[in-house]
């Protein structure tokens, strides 16, 4: 949810004035004063602890470190690299019906061959917040190539 409310122009990255929005956010939620200098501070801050490629922005596995730990359930499929034509070979195959995107149902399946294929053990609770978490970046609970590949790639 904070991705697709952040990342404003649908670039699939967060660049830096979007990062003020969610700064600026944060911080009235916490009710903690601050002007347009501590913001752009902070600002600057983050991007060079979390960009961890260095282009200025943030993409969605790099924002995902700033959530809490238990929510993080991009960590748990880290240093899988896939290739492009890796990536749409897993898309077609889980897209069991040919719609064109991923449904909860196919995903469920995906993210538990993904645990499998990772010897990760996930349990069924785990499994529905990790859908949970992915379905918030659908369109409607319709998972498209493009937001699969921010989870994926």
């Amino acid at each position: 949810q904070a991705w697709r409310k952040y990342d404003t122009d649908r670039s699939g990255y967060i660049e830096a004035n979007e990062l003020k929005g969610f700064l600026s956010d944060l911080l009235k939620k916490a009710n903690r004063p601050y002007d347009e200098a501590k913001l752009q501070e902070y600002t600057q801050t983050i991007l060079r602890m979390f960009d961890m490629n260095g282009d200025g922005k943030l993409c969605l596995s790099e924002m995902s470190r700033l959530l809490p730990v238990q929510e993080n359930f991009l960590l748990k499929f880290q240093g899988m690299k896939l290739s492009s034509e890796e990536f749409n070979a897993i898309f077609a195959f889980y897209d069991k019906d040919g719609n064109g995107f991923i449904d909860e149902n196919e995903l469920d399946a995906l993210l538990k061959d993904l645990s499998e294929k990772n010897k990760k053990e996930m349990t069924i609770q785990q499994l529905t917040n990790y859908r949970k978490s992915i379905m918030n970046l659908s369109d409607g609970g319709k998972l498209y190539r493009k937001e699969l590949e921010l989870v994926l790639c």
